[in-house]
């Protein structure tokens, strides 16, 4: 990055076109991390389901090794039977910005010659937004942040428009993994949880407002300067 500066006191102008500048190039920076951790942790996971390094000789025993990924053609599930078969390229839109020629790997069925259907944890298949713009999305919904202004704000962070119906679905789709996790006991308690909330009143059809509710979120802290937020509700 090359700034060129002048004596004397900048212009207002100059200042923002420097810290436009600053942010931009970090947000490339912070797009090719991302871009080269999704894809070491997508080789470590093929790795974890074949049990054998890349360049590996595959052997073959007498107890099927058993896996969650299956042949799209014959329903084979022994991961013994599968081979690394090269990579496709995809884009994905990320909180960061658009990260373009992901590598996903690819594995090919050794009993019949077809494609095995992969389920990687850290990336969906077929789906155009990562991870981070789905709690982003369940959070400001939490916080009853309106569709329209989670659509600008992701608009931004992808350089391209996000329909409301798009945001309504993401949402919809995340409503039984909330509730279940509403329901499921805190096992490992934090020292540390911050709650906050922002405290509103609903109408009623007769124009008058019933008693205040206060959408909220709440942050549990472990260990030092680490923050994971465990839940969204309504307190009414």
């Amino acid at each position: 990055m090359t700034i060129h500066f002048r004596q004397g006191k900048l212009e207002e102008h100059e200042r923002q076109a420097i810290l436009e500048e600053v942010y931009q190039q970090a947000k490339e920076a912070a797009k090719t991390a991302v871009k080269t951790v999704v894809e070491a942790l997508l080789e470590a996971e093929v790795t974890a389901k074949l049990g054998r390094e890349k360049g590996a000789v595959r052997h073959i025993s007498g107890q099927p090794r058993s896996s969650d990924w299956a042949c799209g053609q014959c329903g084979c599930q022994d991961a013994q039977q599968f081979t690394r078969d090269g990579h496709y390229r995809r884009s994905l839109q990320t909180g960061w910005g658009s990260i373009e020629d992901l590598r996903v790997p690819m594995l090919e069925c050794q009993q019949c010659g077809h494609d095995v259907i992969c389920h990687f944890t850290v990336l969906e298949k077929y789906e155009r937004f990562w991870l981070d713009l789905d709690q982003d999305v369940v959070l400001g919904s939490g916080l009853c942040e309106s569709l329209r202004h989670l659509s600008e704000r992701w608009g931004e962070a992808v350089g391209s428009s996000i329909g409301l119906r798009t945001l309504n679905e993401r949402i919809n789709q995340m409503a039984p993994v909330l509730e279940q996790a509403h329901q499921t006991p805190i096992t490992q308690v934090p020292p540390v949880i911050q709650f906050d909330g922002i405290w509103v009143r609903r109408p009623r059809a007769d124009g008058n407002h019933e008693n205040g509710s206060a959408p909220s979120a709440a942050t549990a802290t472990q260990g030092e300067a680490h923050g994971e937020a465990f839940g969204l509700g309504t307190v009414g």
